[in-house]
């Protein structure tokens, strides 16, 4: 029930982009930097407290500073969320340097999500763009063209301080932030207002209103801002899919790093069910699925051998859910994968690294010599089940072989396990999220939960098992959203499908079959 969290705290990045940007569009009307000289040594340094669901979630720290004809820039966010019982600490810093004229040289991120931390560096050489996204002492190296004329930070502050802040201008500038996209730029809109009577924290003020929108392959993303007199923020709003807005205020070192209590946020964007599901018996369930307050695209969902598409529209899609028999296919649909695609699915990866010595010694406990691939995928799933013994939501994202050598976590930590385990094995592998069905959960009846689970390709179809739900013989309960090899780093290519729809769905169950 996890994958939720992992979506959203993907749009929280994207306020390393936001912030910096938001802190300086109207910056030229105090004039205190010079856009082609900035001082020598540190010239910005600002704290913001982040507060969601009228409570204190963290704080934020952004810096900029010039060595000779380099600007180095950092953003730092450190916060605290409540799910359900167990709250989960994020902290995440980000920097870059670009040269004066601010053409981006180099690039690094650090993330630390309870137990997990992972990290990202890329270095600029010319036209091109190198990665290399590390977790667990593995890293994965990637290249691409780097777009031309894309900004980073140090860029951003710039264009701001050029164009100026006079009301009614707007302007486009292209930026990369390779946690939205790694293989070209993101535009960023930005719309300069009239100054605005703003509450801040009680006292009527005047700020100068700033929007900023990222328009990204994860859709828009906008934030409104305003700043005071003297070109620093004053108050920001994000929203953020099924957690309501998140708001920045302007602070002090002291006050920013105040103690604070984290608001529930787990249980914020569940979906009620309608009527309880017997999901032990069923065997067929249809789904209406629609958008609650605006419209929903639902052009991206998947078909599986589980979930076929009855009726689609612009704002709702009907699907039907099929217990799949663990029986050999005697009518095949579609075309079998060929041995190329496949290699895909058995491959070693940033989040699954089959050639882990430790990774291949539980797979091999686990399969224990089963070679029918029902029976195997089946021995696996409960060897997984069984294996993570501290069934929490404390752990981060973590990768398969941090799984095999902690034995927590939950939803995730039990898919990617299982896939990898059922690739070592010789069964190729992916993962699904999206919605399940849980009859109790976090002191909640009868919800939809956002879940992940394991699929391996059986008899030519893509065959469900659920070790965190306990199911090898899967009952039509989850709900499909993407699949995924994970071949991309930190699950970035499931992030697409769900962001638009975190809080913004409502399901109803038409009719089930026993």
């Amino acid at each position: 029930m996890k994958e939720k969290l992992r979506q959203q705290w993907r749009q929280l990045r994207c306020l390393t982009i936001l912030i910096p940007l938001a802190v300086t569009m109207s910056a030229a009307t105090a004039g205190p930097i010079d856009p082609n000289n900035p001082p020598e040594g540190r010239f910005a340094d600002e704290w913001l407290e982040i507060y969601m669901a009228g409570g204190k979630v963290g704080y934020a720290h952004s810096t900029m500073a010039r060595n000779g004809d380099r600007i180095s820039t950092s953003v730092m966010f450190h916060i605290r969320l409540g799910r359900v019982d167990q709250p989960v600490t994020i902290e995440t810093t980000q920097s870059t340097v670009e040269t004066l004229n601010a053409r981006p040289l180099s690039f690094s991120s650090e993330t630390n999500m309870a137990t997990i931390k992972s990290g990202q560096r890329g270095t600029v050489t010319g036209d091109r763009v190198t990665i290399i996204n590390t977790q667990l002492g593995m890293e994965q190296k990637s290249e691409y063209a780097f777009p031309k004329g894309a900004l980073m930070s140090w860029g951003l502050f710039r264009e701001g301080l050029i164009r100026g802040s006079k009301p009614g201008l707007t302007y486009t500038v292209d930026t990369y932030s390779p946690d939205l996209r790694l293989d070209g730029a993101v535009q960023a809109v930005t719309v300069v207002g009239d100054w605005e009577e703003i509450s801040l924290r009680g006292k009527k003020i005047k700020g100068q209103r700033v929007t900023v929108t990222l328009q990204s392959p994860i859709g828009e993303m906008e934030m409104v801002s305003w700043v005071g007199k003297d070109a620093m923020p004053l108050k920001s709003k994000l929203p953020i899919p099924g957690m309501g807005d998140m708001i920045l205020l302007a602070a002090n070192e002291e006050t920013a790093l105040a103690a604070f209590v984290p608001p529930e946020m787990f249980m914020t964007s569940v979906i009620k069910a309608k009527k309880p599901i017997d999901y032990k018996k069923a065997k067929r369930i249809t789904y209406h699925i629609f958008g609650k307050d605006a419209p929903v695209s639902f052009d991206d969902m998947p078909e599986t051998d589980a979930q076929k598409i009855i009726k689609r529209s612009d704002n709702a899609i009907d699907i039907t859910l099929t217990r799949v028999p663990h029986t050999p296919a005697s009518d095949r649909r579609g075309k079998p994968l060929t041995t190329d695609e496949l290699r895909e699915f058995l491959g070693a990866n940033l989040i699954m690294n089959v050639d882990d010595p430790e990774l291949i010694k539980l797979a091999k406990r686990a399969a224990d010599g089963e070679r029918d691939p029902f029976a195997l995928g089946d021995k696996l799933r409960v060897f997984v089940t069984d294996y993570i013994t501290e069934k929490n939501l404390t752990i981060g994202f973590a990768t398969a072989s941090e799984v095999a050598r902690n034995k927590e976590g939950d939803c995730s930590e039990h898919g990617v396990l299982l896939a990898a385990l059922g690739r070592i094995a010789g069964l190729p592998s992916r993962v699904a999220v999206g919605l399940a069905y849980v009859p109790i959960f976090g002191g909640g009846k009868d919800i939809f939960g956002y879940h992940m689970w394991t699929q391996f390709y059986i008899d030519g179809r893509w065959i469900d098992f659920d070790a965190a739900l306990r199911e090898s013989d899967c009952s039509p309960i989850r709900i499909a959203f993407a699949t995924s090899s994970l071949k991309n780093a930190g699950l970035a290519d499931l992030s697409l499908p769900l962001l638009s729809k975190i809080g913004a769905i409502d399901i109803d169950v038409v009719k089930i079959e026993n």
